[in-house]
């Protein structure tokens, strides 16, 4: 029976799970290298060491965007590999060292992708038929699976709803002033600038405040601190906005939630209820919740993309 290595790829760390059917084991984690050629061998080397053979299928989830014209993949996480085909290069290393190529190629996916699967099939969105997931975690991220597929749009992607101007000018005398950050994507005001960790904290000190992680943020907050309080107000405010529109153009039935910033229970269910009270369908039962695959949402995800992808047309 052919078996599913499935790749975890970070800044931090290499993970790698074997899955089989509906079951999957993480057997490894490596420290991710700081440069390509090392990078290629670190990824080579824990697949080899896993035991992969040329009859496996493997699959890698990913930080970043990935080209979908040549391979490439851009993460700030991982900047050494923007311009190269690392599935390529990989695909090559595999063969010659197997002496034979991997007969269903590697598939590579987006981490949000991943996590979307991951919770689909496995999480808290099994059961509907269609799951918007949700990162919180340094920045924001979206994917969106319906029916079991992953929904892609122009270039593969679609499901990114941290980026747009969304936030618009205010006047900062104004209670609940949201600035206007610029954003990696090259636009201002994007949900993406305060939606993650980074920006909370960002939001947090623009307000004059002193500096403060975001679990500092969130536990203040929690404790009643009232420079916190209005921060977290604002953050809870501009955020469940613009998922709300998400929900609203999508139609998701849930939307599992992934990422550092997941973790915090009280900010996750003062964010549902917003979000619910700006819905155009009124819903009765939670809507915004903690995903169920955790630290291992990669892993779990791009294990259920190549269950899919060996599924008969």
């Amino acid at each position: 029976m052919k078996r599913n290595f499935c790749l975890d790829i970070g800044g931090s760390f290499i993970k790698l799970g074997i899955g089989e059917g509906n079951d999957l084991e993480e057997i490894a984690s490596a420290p991710t290298p700081s440069h390509y050629e090392a990078f290629l061998a670190r990824t080579v080397e824990t697949l080899l060491t896993g035991g992969l053979r040329p009859g496996d299928r493997l699959g890698i989830s990913i930080a970043g965007s990935i080209d979908a014209d040549n391979g490439s993949v851009h993460a700030a996480q991982l900047p050494f590999l923007a311009g190269v085909s690392f599935a390529g290069d990989l695909g090559t290393a595999l063969a010659e060292l197997l002496a034979e190529p991997m007969h269903d190629g590697i598939v590579v996916e987006n981490d949000a992708d991943c996590f979307a699967m991951a919770e689909a099939h496995f999480g808290a969105g099994r059961g509907f038929d269609n799951v918007f997931a949700v990162i919180l975690g340094t920045g924001v991220g979206g994917a969106q699976v319906y029916r079991g597929q992953l929904l892609r749009g122009f270039g593969g992607t679609a499901g990114e709803w941290g980026h747009g101007p969304f936030i618009q000018k205010q006047d900062p005398s104004v209670p609940g002033f949201v600035p206007q950050f610029a954003c990696a994507c090259g636009q201002k005001g994007c949900i993406n600038t305060i939606g993650g960790a980074r920006g909370l904290e960002a939001m947090h000190a623009a307000a004059g405040n002193p500096l403060l992680d975001s679990r500092q943020i969130v536990d203040g907050w929690a404790g009643g601190d009232p420079a916190c309080s209005a921060t977290i107000t604002a953050y809870v405010s501009v955020l469940s906005d613009a998922l709300a529109l998400t929900i609203n153009i999508t139609g998701a039935q849930i939307v599992p939630v992934g990422g550092g910033l997941s973790n915090a229970s009280a900010l996750l269910s003062a964010i549902d209820s917003e979000v619910r009270g700006k819905t155009l369908l009124a819903r009765s039962k939670p809507l915004v919740i903690e995903g169920q695959t955790g630290q291992n949402g990669g892993l779990w995800g791009i294990h259920a993309q190549l269950l899919n992808e060996a599924q008969p047309a």
